[in-house]
């Protein structure tokens, strides 16, 4: 018998009591005696049965036969209230909360649906330095914007300073990307940030990237390439 379905009996053969707010209640007994010297079990109070694991969930155990079973609550609570658990699908705590087991704050869900939960409703946080796929620490992002404001680097050299590209750097200066971190988010126009100026027009002189200037002006003929 697996253990789940052990703890289960416990239930049905009346020695734990599920409770509708999802708490699991045992009774406690002491050691007594007969009138004839032997000894005897005495049901003497009602205490929990579940004990919080540094998971945050709760946890249940037994000892059956010279063996100790270990099972989750949420999970028996459930099986109490809906039968087996289809293979492959897990119980999922709707608010979040891993030792509120009330029957209405249970649900079936694949391993895919409870990271979509967790995800949507921030209690899984990915966002900033968090992001494994992030190349940035939340302490580099705001030195970016604050160099930025401040003035004396090109998105160019923040870029090469900070090992990213400069429409990285671009993005994060204006809050597209990384909005969660600190630091000053820039205003629109960041061309003399990207471009240099020349002193006697004032006009933005752009660089040549994939084809187009960054000041806007489109370059769709191909390239000289060098022949020999």
């Amino acid at each position: 018998m697996g253990a789940e379905k052990i703890l289960i009996a416990l239930v049905r053969d009346g020695e734990w009591t599920i409770k509708p707010d999802g708490t699991i209640w045992r009774q406690s007994r002491r050691i007594g005696n007969r009138h004839d010297g032997s000894s005897l079990l005495i049901p003497c109070a009602t205490e929990r049965a579940e004990r919080l694991l540094p998971t945050g969930y709760l946890m249940v155990r037994a000892m059956r036969n010279g063996v100790r079973t270990n099972g989750l609550a949420h999970r028996l609570v459930w099986q109490h209230a809906h039968g087996d658990i289809p293979d492959g699908m897990q119980i999922n705590h709707r608010n979040g909360i891993k030792d509120d087991n009330r029957p209405e704050n249970l649900e079936l869900a694949s391993a895919t649906d409870q990271a979509k939960h967790a995800h949507g409703s921030g209690l899984i946080d990915q966002t900033g330095q968090r992001n494994p796929s992030a190349k940035l620490s939340d302490r580099q992002v705001a030195q970016i914007r604050n160099a930025y404001q401040q003035g004396g680097y090109t998105m160019e050299q923040l870029g090469q300073r900070f090992g990213v590209s400069f429409q990285a750097i671009s993005k994060i200066v204006r809050g597209k990307r990384r909005p969660k971190q600190g630091g000053p988010v820039a205003g629109d126009d960041l061309r003399h940030c990207v471009c240099e100026q020349d002193e006697a027009t004032g006009r933005f002189i752009g660089k040549r990237v994939a084809g187009r200037l960054l000041d806007g002006v489109e370059h769709n003929g191909m390239p000289e390439v060098a022949h020999g």
